[in-house]
């Protein structure tokens, strides 16, 4: 079968939308295109295009709209893979290009799970004073590998001791003031265990904090 062809009638600036242009077409066809791929296609008035040719067009407006969102979630911080997927796809992107803006986003070091992984463990550390219970129960939200998940919580806390998270938490109050108020510590147990620690690590540096 002879491709479909059509010639181009105009290629025209969209108002309000730098670097977009309306291209219409002898077909009746009439789309949006980046000024970007307007140039790598070699586009202009009166130039002949098979159907199949316009769909590699298309395919590649599309292409460089999904990775130029993927640019900008990535300029306000870093992201996971899967996070980063499943914003792109709240935008009504296709999923299969989705993917393939990803993979090459991936292949040039703009994303890596597990810098983002580590990056983000320290920050909840940080701020939140968790466990790795709690950790690994945080990075499922972004990553999928559990592997990965698991290597990066036995990485950060060779880095960061747990007993010193713990006492971060238990600092709060004297040794003093938590031997003389069984509340108090069954409350303080209760808080750590909530942050995602396991209890052998909350009772050796409990028992390390009320020795002092």
């Amino acid at each position: 079968m002879v491709p479909r062809k059509s010639k181009i009638l105009s290629i025209s600036l969209k108002e309000r939308k730098k670097n977009t242009y309306i291209v219409t077409t002898t077909s009746g066809d009439r789309f949006e295109l980046s000024e970007d791929v307007i140039i790598a296609s070699s586009l202009h008035k009166n130039k002949e295009i098979a159907e199949t040719e316009l769909n590699k067009i298309l395919f590649s407006e599309n292409y460089f709209r999904v990775k130029e969102a993927a640019l900008v979630l990535l300029n306000y911080r870093m992201r996971s893979k899967k996070e980063l997927r499943l914003r792109l796809i709240k935008k009504g992107y296709r999923k299969d290009i989705i993917d393939h803006a990803i993979n090459e986003l991936e292949e040039k070091s703009w994303i890596d799970d597990e810098k983002f992984g580590l990056a983000f463990s320290r920050d909840q550390i940080s701020r939140n004073k968790i466990g790795p219970i709690a950790l690994k129960y945080k990075l499922r939200e972004f990553l999928d590998s559990i592997d990965l998940i698991n290597q990066i919580s036995t990485k950060i806390y060779s880095e960061i001791e747990i007993d010193n998270i713990i006492l971060q938490v238990l600092q709060k109050y004297t040794p003093d003031n938590i031997n003389s108020d069984e509340k108090l510590k069954r409350k303080l147990i209760n808080k750590l265990k909530r942050k995602g620690h396991y209890w052998q690590d909350i009772d050796g540096a409990l028992t390390k904090y009320l020795d002092l």
